[in-house]
């Protein structure tokens, strides 16, 4: 390799007449008075060697380097004149100077280095692959993730590489949605920008995470919440009255009878229910702990499902979704409560806080917490923990039964429901066959 030879009889910086080879001391000062002329034009350095400044006719300005390889030209562009510094450019050209000193292409490198920045992942394709790949074969509530990432991240990020997304990047967009008034939001986006990452580091993506020793933004009150059998008789009585549809008010309904996950009663299929034995065998890939798990149906279940089983979707769903869906989503769910709280009357509360106030009212009954664990099917950790899908049926079918009785009386009643008058008419034990 061989630097170019400073052309013969070079003119002045001038863009008069046609562009010849043009030398000028590079300075700030005379890079800015270089003019552009109609045809692309480049004014080299003066004492270096194929050092020079490029200048469209658009009055575009970027550092070049000529030499060549073998007898062919070969050029590379180190950047543009302001936003690149002529001190670092003349930095990139003695990088490059040494490379061909020492028989190196810096031209090549640049174009591999160019290719492999061009197939390095954009955010976009990232939270993709992260959803098919990761998201829907481990997370039911894969549907959630994907929303955040489609409100919050894709949008501000999607077209930027995802390996030059940096902490600060991170820090900045939580704290505009802890501006707009959603800290919890905030924090739920962490989670799935933390998992996304991670996840591209497991495949050998990227190699770090933006992620890393960042906190939730915002603190978030013990989940505890349940509903007083007060405001479940409100609930109850108000929900045929809210603006929903017939479908969901029925979804709401199974999922305060059930208490099931949402995401597990959302996907109700015909082909998993027995009525004439009164359960529902919820698959395996539907649990959280991957273990099936067998849900007895009580008398108000079973009305409300007999219903339903009227105009299933093609899949066999019972529960129907909008916009091509199989069925209903965990996050329109979610919005039906939020959205209604006005008209139910009653304290801030979510679908699983649903779950909660069956599995908490039911302990005010009697009902052991072992037996409340199996209905809630949470995993068991203790030696012999393994069972038969069938096995506690009879515990499971009394507590929901009882469960049943106990939203009908509280819904039925016309005044403050009295606690201590259903526990004493309501016992866990009569529930049980002889």
């Amino acid at each position: 390799m061989t630097h170019e030879k400073p052309p013969n009889n070079p003119s002045p910086g001038s863009p008069s007449g046609s562009p010849k080879s043009e030398y000028i001391n590079l300075t700030d000062k005379g890079i800015q008075h270089l003019k552009p002329f109609v045809t692309r034009r480049v004014v080299w350095a003066t004492g270096l060697q194929g050092f020079g400044i490029r200048i469209t006719p658009k009055g575009t300005k970027s550092f070049v380097y000529k030499y060549d390889v073998d007898g062919q030209d070969r050029w590379l562009t180190f950047g543009q004149y302001p936003k690149m510094k002529l001190s670092e450019a003349l930095k990139k050209y003695g990088e490059a100077l040494e490379k061909v000193d020492a028989g190196d292409d810096p031209a090549e490198e640049n174009t591999q280095l160019n290719a492999a920045n061009r197939k390095a992942l954009t955010v976009r394709q990232l939270a993709d692959e992260y959803i098919e790949k990761y998201a829907k074969p481990r997370k039911r509530s894969w549907e959630e993730d994907n929303r955040i990432l489609e409100h919050d991240v894709v949008p501000r990020w999607g077209s930027r590489k995802a390996s030059k997304i940096t902490r600060r990047d991170v820090i900045t967009l939580l704290d505009e949605i802890v501006a707009r008034g959603a800290p919890v939001q905030a924090n739920r986006t962490l989670a799935v920008i933390r998992r996304m990452f991670n996840f591209s580091i497991d495949r050998d993506v990227l190699i770090t995470t933006p992620c890393h020793r960042i906190k939730p933004p915002s603190a978030e009150a013990p989940k505890d919440r349940y509903l007083t059998l007060d405001e479940i008789q409100i609930f109850w009585n108000r929900l045929d009255t809210a603006p929903l549809t017939d479908l969901m008010k029925n979804a709401l309904k199974l999922l305060s009878l059930t208490l099931q996950r949402s995401s597990e009663v959302v996907s109700m299929n015909k082909n998993d229910l027995n009525l004439q034995a009164r359960t529902w065998i919820i698959p395996a890939e539907q649990t959280k702990n991957k273990r099936v798990h067998l849900v007895t149906l009580s008398p108000s279940a079973i009305e409300i499902i007999e219903y339903l089983l009227k105009d299933t979707s093609k899949n066999g769903f019972l529960l129907p979704g909008e916009r091509g869906r199989d069925h209903l989503t965990n996050a329109a769910v979610s919005r039906a409560i939020s959205r209604n709280l006005e008209h139910f009357g009653i304290k801030k509360f979510t679908p699983h806080d649903l779950r909660r106030t069956g599995s908490t009212q039911l302990a005010a009954f009697k009902v052991p917490r072992f037996d409340r664990d199996r209905i809630l099917n949470h995993s068991d950790t203790t030696i012999g923990s393994v069972y038969d899908v069938h096995e506690y049926e009879d515990e499971k079918r009394a507590a929901l039964n009882l469960w049943d009785d106990i939203i009908k009386r509280s819904a039925a009643s016309t005044e403050k429901v009295n606690i201590q008058k259903l526990r004493a008419t309501l016992k866990y034990q009569n529930y049980f066959d002889d």
